[in-house]
């Protein structure tokens, strides 16, 4: 069941999503929509290249045109686009759609996103501050008994607005969460009601503790979120175990527990009443989100479970792998220190991008000293941390940033020497997710380069080009991004 309303009669929950459809020489569009690619007769259009350029800078805004590691290109991004493609189409083939697994997955996106948008609708929508009842708030709060100064008004009214807004939310949500229940039928099983103890497990036979318009709320909610309500407040009922307010107190929480359970049915209900999905871009939302969680599906139930290492594999890549599983080696190395991550991820992408370690270190760590000899340490002096970091890294390499304690580290490996192997059966977990993401991407690699032979893919170069030419011209310095 989803849960979005209360009075926080609506909680917004935010999902992001972006799926991805899907041309050589296209130059012609679909209705103004300029075709990047066509993949078995999908496309990949210009505005969802757009939508995922949009998202990749929200996520890390400071991306550089360079074309070093960090950098995007657009042409492997638009060929990324095409594989997603290739997998959605593929996972349809194999009716991963019709898993009821799958299919309570989707639903539940439906719902979720329903609650959103009644909510913006009956709630948000609604919502309007004027300047009169500002003032009027202003002189109930701030001038009780004389006159505020002057500027005073100004400076508080954004706090004011706020406010305001957040007692119209409230307000309009309660009294539409009322209209609801007004109007339903609701029943309740009295006699299990009574029966259930926040602190004990329920052993009768019954599933349903109530009805909301003929359906159903199970009791295996009721009682789960009857129970973690009641762990919030264990501390209080162990100082009130005594108290003839505490059995009160209890069924309080049980009703408090159904009433928001009724809430959220009565809410879901008139938000699948609307029928969102009969509009276009409302079902679009839902299409990409399906797409997205049939990628997900393919993963899991297709590749994930041919990539289970046995154990000769994981053997096998421990003897060959037997230096990255030793206690007690020595490194020598270079560090950069920060006191917050953003200058940790600035520095890094300069040096993905070829900057020099030693050179930059000079410049932007909080502590550095040029050594004048090799110095090296054992590697068991080192915090978990920077440990597994360094036991992950080749000679020559750099880490990513370390979060070690309250600083982010850069480390750049000058030597590793010495140490014992570790057992093999002390290294079995940390084999299983090595090996095991290792197999899971070469298998799908396999799996999509199969999927091409079989496809007719399409690429609109020209349009691609163009592209390029315009990121590079119009895009902030530190946030072009380039086609290749």
């Amino acid at each position: 069941m989803t849960k979005l309303f209360l009075f926080p009669f609506f909680v917004f929950v935010l999902l992001v999503l972006l799926p991805l459809p899907s041309s050589q020489y296209l130059c012609a569009a679909y209705g103004k929509e300029i075709v990047l690619a066509e993949v078995n007769g999908d496309t990949i259009d210009e505005d969802a290249l757009q939508e995922r350029l949009k998202a990749i800078h929200r996520n890390k805004p400071k991306i550089r045109p360079e074309g070093g590691a960090v950098g995007i290109k657009i042409s492997d991004l638009v060929q990324e686009m095409i594989d997603e493609r290739l997998v959605i189409q593929d996972a349809y083939r194999l009716e991963l759609d019709r898993d009821p697994d799958f299919k309570k997955k989707v639903e539940s996106y439906v719902t979720s996103r329903s609650v959103i948008r009644l909510r913006q609708e009956e709630v948000i929508e609604k919502i309007n501050i004027t300047d009169d009842e500002c003032l009027a708030y202003f002189r109930r709060h701030y001038e009780k008994e004389c006159p505020a100064p002057e500027g005073r008004f100004e400076k508080s009214k954004r706090r004011i607005t706020k406010k305001l807004r957040k007692e119209k939310e409230k307000e309009l949500s309660d009294n539409f969460v009322a209209g609801l229940r007004a109007q339903a039928d609701v029943r309740i099983d009295k006699e299990l009601f009574d029966l259930l103890d926040p602190e004990s497990d329920y052993e009768g036979k019954k599933t349903v503790i109530a009805r909301v318009n003929g359906h159903p709320i199970p009791l295996d909610d009721m009682l789960h979120d009857m129970r973690q309500t009641s762990q919030k407040r264990t501390r209080m009922f162990a100082i009130l175990k005594n108290d003839p307010e505490l059995e009160k107190m209890r069924k309080e929480l049980k009703q408090d527990v159904l009433d928001t359970l009724i809430t959220y049915e009565l809410v879901e209900q008139e938000a699948l009443k609307r029928n969102y999905v009969n509009d276009p871009a409302f079902a679009k939302t839902i299409q990409e989100r399906k797409d997205r969680l049939l990628i997900d599906e393919f993963k899991a139930k297709i590749v994930y479970p041919l990539s289970i290492p046995s154990e000769k594999d994981l053997r096998q890549y421990y003897e060959e792998h037997v230096d990255d599983f030793k206690k007690g080696y020595e490194v020598w190395f270079r560090e950069m220190t920060f006191y917050n991550r953003e200058d940790a991820d600035k520095t890094l992408k300069e040096l993905r991008q070829g900057a020099g370690f030693e050179y930059l270190a000079a410049r932007v760590s909080v502590r550095w000293m040029p050594r004048r000899r090799d110095v090296w340490v054992n590697a068991d002096r080192f915090s978990p941390v920077m440990r597994e970091a360094l036991n992950r890294l080749k000679v020559g390499e750099i880490s990513d940033v370390i979060a070690d304690g309250k600083e982010y580290k850069i480390i750049k490996l000058k030597g590793k020497r010495g140490g014992e192997p570790i057992e093999f059966s002390r290294v079995v977990e940390h084999l299983k997710r090595a090996v095991g993401q290792n197999k899971f991407g070469e298998l799908l690699s396999d799996y999509l380069a199969r999927l091409r032979q079989d496809s007719k893919i399409k690429i609109n170069k020209k349009a691609l080009k163009r592209i390029q030419k315009e990121y590079w011209n119009s895009s902030p310095k530190e946030a072009q991004t380039t086609a290749g």
